[in-house]
């Protein structure tokens, strides 16, 4: 079934400049209406061709071509029946040459126009007996060299366009192939790990009864098995590519003075080693944090603290706004933002405090453990 589509004058992208055009093309009719219809209909005629011409050369392109021979045509009887200034008419007539598919169309159609102009200005003037009148040639010059210029420009974008779409198509692929990496590495260092935990899960429940001895050992069994596991998680995750928090801390230096609101840190981000999973879940949350600053908080000032309490990483983030509890905040929106930061600190086994104050603005206060040193000492 064949869809029929509204009627439309010009394409979506042409925007108002077409009916600019349609516009101007009221000043030869404003210089017909001045001859007797015996003389003018011609005039009219030809008009009336060139605007029809315009509008379906902008959307035919199988037989653009022929509809930019066609105005020019049109052109060239105005200015050889009337004047040679309707040649500057012309410039109608590129558009449609500069949207030809090839470079021999442009170049015959360009030719073409030339050779018309040139035919008609001599014409004209013998039949006036006039000297033949050169002022027109400079204008001529640049309507041969404009629909070459389209064309390059033309070419130039869809060039563009086709590059960011293979980037585009790049970045999905890559995006693909990295989710079934991790979903191997996955599926090969944890399923058959899991598996025997769940084996031995049920074997100690069995022999719990009947043998409580042998079920202490297979639980210890369970427990190392676990380790492993949670080693080789790691291990994983390590791989991973992390986004480190002193760029994230850049990045909301940059956001809250766009936003005119003064920034300050206070502890060093680089000093910071840890996973890159915690690595990320510790920057996105800042980074929610920081946007809820923003949006929020109507905060003239923005204070961000990181320092290191007793194998945990804490990082503060202090506004003096009316924060989101404040009258004529987005509650429902930032309450959003805080529960996908508890959802995310959750995985990392990271906690989340919201303080408000009246007089002292609001803070959030961001705990995670330090995996590194954890591991450190687990493995002493």
């Amino acid at each position: 079934m064949k869809i029929r589509l509204p009627f439309r004058f010009f394409p979506e992208n042409f925007k108002h400049f077409g009916f600019i055009w349609i516009i101007n093309l009221m000043i030869p009719l404003y210089y017909l209406l001045q001859l007797p219809f015996r003389a003018a209909w011609i005039g009219y005629t030809s008009v009336a061709i060139l605007a029809l011409a315009f509008r379906q050369a902008l959307w035919d392109r199988e037989r653009r071509f022929v509809y930019a021979l066609i105005q020019i045509t049109s052109v060239a009887v105005l200015g050889y029946v009337y004047t040679p200034s309707f040649l500057y008419f012309g410039f109608y007539c590129i558009m449609a040459i500069g949207m030809l598919p090839t470079v021999r169309k442009v170049a015959f159609s360009v030719a073409y126009m030339v050779a018309a102009f040139v035919l008609t200005m001599y014409l004209f003037y013998e039949k006036v007996g006039e000297a033949v009148q050169f002022d027109f040639i400079p204008s001529l010059i640049i309507l041969a060299v404009l629909p070459f210029a389209m064309k390059s420009h033309r070419k130039a974008e869809e060039l563009r366009k086709q590059l960011r779409h293979a980037n585009d198509e790049i970045e999905r692929l890559i995006k693909n192939e990295e989710r079934q990496r991790i979903a191997r590495d996955l599926h090969d260092t944890l399923g058959h790990t899991l598996s025997l935990i769940t084996l031995k899960g049920e074997l100690v429940e069995r022999l719990i009864p009947h043998d409580p001895e042998r079920a202490v050992q297979e639980a210890r069994d369970i427990q190392t098995t676990s380790r492993t596991v949670l080693k080789q998680v790691r291990e994983l995750i390590s791989d991973m590519r992390a986004v480190h928090l002193s760029d994230e801390l850049r990045q909301a230096g940059q956001i809250l003075s766009s936003a005119g609101i003064g920034f300050e840190t206070a502890g060093d981000a680089e000093r910071i080693r840890t996973t890159p999973v915690v690595m990320n879940i510790l920057s996105m949350c800042l980074r929610e944090a920081v946007t809820n600053v923003v949006k929020h908080s109507k905060a003239k000032h923005c204070k961000v603290e990181l320092m290191e309490k007793s194998g945990s990483y804490v990082l503060k983030v202090h506004d003096d706004g009316v924060g989101i509890d404040g009258e004529g905040s987005k509650l429902g929106q930032a309450g959003s933002g805080l529960l996908g930061m508890k959802e995310r600190l959750t995985l990392i086994e990271g906690t989340l405090e919201f303080s408000k104050r009246e007089e002292t603005g609001t803070t959030l206060t961001i705990t995670v453990p330090n995996v590194v040193k954890r591991q450190q000492t687990e493995g002493k």
